[in-house]
């Protein structure tokens, strides 16, 4: 046992019973009271409870966070039921029966993105292809399917490398060898499925708007670094349940980002202000290199915790097939096992 406890499913089905609840009632006072059982039982799964496995740690910390940020949103700054409706809808939910309610709260908490809601970022999105459902079915499958072998292809390089392993040298090492420890355990890219900082009906905006400040440039970066911050917080309890300690760098990392994005708008503003005519491809070119820079020092910085608890060492891979095709890999380039 790493935690104070195991963690216990009960408990998660209680935090999401709950969470559709508040989206269901219509008191206001009933959905604060039910935010703070949220608050509780949250900081309960995260700070006193963990299981053996710190991938499925890292999802529940990570997942547990993003729903109390959602939360805090759809049932405090968000009066969900008189904002938030369904493309098409008219009536007030409010005045339709529980089941209704419940329904119409289900599909709202099910869809993280807002789609086929009046909140849903369009603006953000490509336009949606108009098909059949068969069609879209069978285009979503192979989207899964393609998913999946990237996720796969992720643990056989985790696996060929023993920056990697537990143990292992410094993942900015160029030292790339084959060992027992990575050959031997099966291993998965570190991170968890990406989540939307922007919240259902936007967390970084709803809090611009709480602080009444007004539309501009500045307005822009407050949301930018919210949304960091929220997301760098989101993974940081997730840090929490692995490490079981304080010493996460996820919030440094995710606010990281929105510095070096405030730094590449300024340089952008200078090139513009100087008048000098840069060629499209030159300027693509610079942009790629520094997007493989900025990420060659930054993701160290987010994943050498994670690594050295143990994370890619863990028994995550749900078949023999890649670990078997690292060690065919190793022994073929005859790499040097340690």
């Amino acid at each position: 046992m790493r935690g104070v406890a195991d963690t216990d499913g009960r408990v998660i089905l209680a935090v999401l019973g709950l969470s559709v609840a508040g989206l269901t009632v219509t008191s206001a006072i009933a959905r604060r009271g039910i935010f703070v059982s949220i608050l509780a039982l949250s900081v309960y799964l995260v700070f006193f409870t963990a299981s053996d496995s710190l991938p499925n740690d890292y999802f529940v910390g990570c997942a547990t966070m993003i729903n109390l940020f959602r939360m805090s949103d759809l049932l405090l700054l968000t009066d969900s039921q008189k904002d938030l409706h369904r493309k098409g809808e008219i009536e007030d939910i409010t005045n339709e029966p529980f089941f209704t309610r419940l329904k119409w709260a289900l599909s709202l908490y099910a869809s993280l993105r807002g789609v086929s809601w009046d909140h849903e970022p369009t603006s953000h999105l490509p336009t949606p292809i108009k098909t059949t459902r068969t069609k879209f079915i069978i285009r979503q499958a192979f989207t899964l399917i393609r998913c999946y072998l990237t996720f796969n292809f992720g643990n056989l390089l985790v696996l060929l490398n023993s920056s990697f392993s537990e143990n292992g040298p410094p993942i900015h090492s160029p030292e790339v060898v084959a060992t027992p420890n990575s050959l031997g355990a099966d291993a998965s890219s570190p991170g968890v499925p990406r989540r939307d900082t922007s919240m259902a009906s936007g967390t970084p905006e709803a809090f611009s708007n709480a602080l009444r400040i007004p539309k501009g440039r500045f307005r822009s970066y407050v949301s930018l670094y919210v949304a960091f911050t929220i997301s760098g917080l989101i993974h940081y309890f997730g840090d929490y349940m692995i490490i079981q300690d304080w010493s996460g760098t996820s919030l440094i990392y995710f606010v990281s980002q929105a510095v070096a994005i405030t730094f590449e708008d300024a340089m952008a503003g200078l090139v513009r202000r100087s008048e000098v005519k840069v060629p499209t491809a030159f300027s693509r070119l610079v942009g790629y290199l520094w997007v493989v820079a900025w990420f060659s020092f930054a993701i160290p910085i987010w994943m050498t915790p994670h690594v050295k608890a143990g994370i890619t060492s863990d028994g995550v891979s749900d078949n023999n097939v890649v670990p078997a095709l690292a060690r065919e890999i190793a022994a073929r380039l005859r790499l040097e096992v340690r």
